[in-house]
């Protein structure tokens, strides 16, 4: 009962919300990390379920915001249809990197590493499909039949309902068969191999499912932000939903949701100490893995481990033994 009640206390809070905090600023911080936190659910189920470090997560993400704003703009293609063409776009893409998924660790990192570079690459230079360096412009909101989320107080419903989609289907999903092959190809691709499991098949499966929500991740930003360029999808922004999935704590879905609200109201605010934004926020992100190394997960645990240790009192030395003589 204390749980339902909980849960329904948290979904109230949740809808709540943007009545609560009307101000444009703020829901357009809390829109962002909302779309964020789609993108480190992607990342979470691929590094934290299934032990695959990717870096060119951001390549997907990209290939999602453009294909929906050229399908929308170039191609007149309604704004739903193109939502949902630019995740398939995405993981259509991820199917081109199934050859190397039978590479492991940093091998894997370094080639999704370079696959990123060539999609931003191809977003900065082919200029007849996404209007080059100077970026694309006068990209249309987000429409739900007569609903048009062109305001940061309507996006952010629509925004919330897709993150909670979004882990509603991952939750299930890593407790099925399919979440535990993957733990298990986690702990030890070998001993996986032993039990039947196909390790490759469902690196590639995971891979695809991580670029489509990467996908939606993308498609929301290009109409919440309604311009997009390809500098905001480079490799920094790779490692960047890494850092939020790592905030949070691998293994943790719930974490991936928090991490990457907490790495984007961080950056944001920490806005108003101007040059000195990017040392603090380092400083930050050391302190936090130093006390945890499961990220905001495993923080409160650590510190009481800590004070336990600091509020013990020292074991009474032994009173040495008079020596022979």
């Amino acid at each position: 009962m204390g749980r339902h009640v909980r849960l329904l206390a948290l979904i109230l809070a949740l809808l709540a919300v943007p009545w609560m905090f009307p101000q444009r600023y703020f829901l357009r911080v809390i829109d962002l990390g909302l779309v964020y936190a789609v993108l480190a659910l992607g990342l979470q189920l691929l590094v934290g379920s299934a032990g695959q470090l990717s870096l060119g997560h951001a390549a997907f993400y990209g290939t999602g915001a453009y294909a929906s704003a050229i399908l929308v703009r170039k191609l007149g293609v309604p704004v739903e249809v193109a939502f949902v063409a630019g995740a398939v776009v995405a993981a259509l893409l991820a199917l081109t990197l199934v050859p190397i998924l039978r590479l492991r660790g940093n091998e894997l990192a370094v080639a999704t590493l370079g696959f990123g570079v060539i999609v931003h690459a191809v977003m900065l230079n082919e200029e007849w499909l996404t209007e080059g360096p100077f970026g694309m412009m006068k990209i249309p909101p987000f429409r739900l039949g007569p609903l048009v989320f062109n305001t940061e107080f309507r996006f952010y419903y629509l925004a919330l309902s897709v993150t909670a989609l979004t882990y509603l289907a991952f939750r299930r999903l890593t407790r099925s068969r399919f979440g535990r092959a993957l733990e298990a190809i986690r702990q030890s691709e070998e001993a996986a191999v032993t039990s039947g499991i196909d390790p490759v098949r469902y690196k590639s499966k995971v891979f695809v499912i991580a670029a489509f929500t990467a996908g939606i991740g993308g498609a929301l930003f290009s109409h919440l932000n309604r311009y997009l360029n390809p500098n905001d999808f480079t490799l920094t922004e790779s490692i960047n939903i890494l850092v939020m999935v790592v905030v949070g704590g691998l293994r943790r879905l719930e974490g991936a949701i928090v991490g990457a609200l907490v790495v984007v109201f961080a950056s944001e605010y920490l806005r108003a100490f101007k040059e000195y934004r990017l040392i603090i926020f380092g400083v930050l992100l050391v302190a936090l893995m130093a006390f945890g190394a499961d990220g905001l997960r495993g923080l409160p645990a650590t510190l009481v481990a800590w004070a336990r240790r600091v509020m013990r009192p020292a074991a009474p030395r032994a009173a040495p033994t008079p020596s022979d003589g």
